[in-house]
């Protein structure tokens, strides 16, 4: 995994927890249904993500 892809997986969960945080303060049952909401998204996404065939390089320069 390349520094830039880890640094982008920390990035975008440090935002969603700050987002729950945010929404928690205003209503904690939105909340829980809006961090399920992404939770589900986020899998959804990383189920598809590992379906994808990997790029096929033809070693070229």
């Amino acid at each position: 995994m390349k520094k830039l892809e880890l640094l982008a997986w920390v990035v975008g969960l440090l935002g969603f927890g700050l987002l729950v945080a945010g929404l928690a303060m205003l209503s904690v049952p939105f909340a829980f249904i809006m961090a399920g909401i992404g939770l589900l998204l986020w899998a959804y996404l990383a189920d598809k993500a590992a379906a994808a065939p990997a790029p096929m390089h033809d070693g070229g320069g």
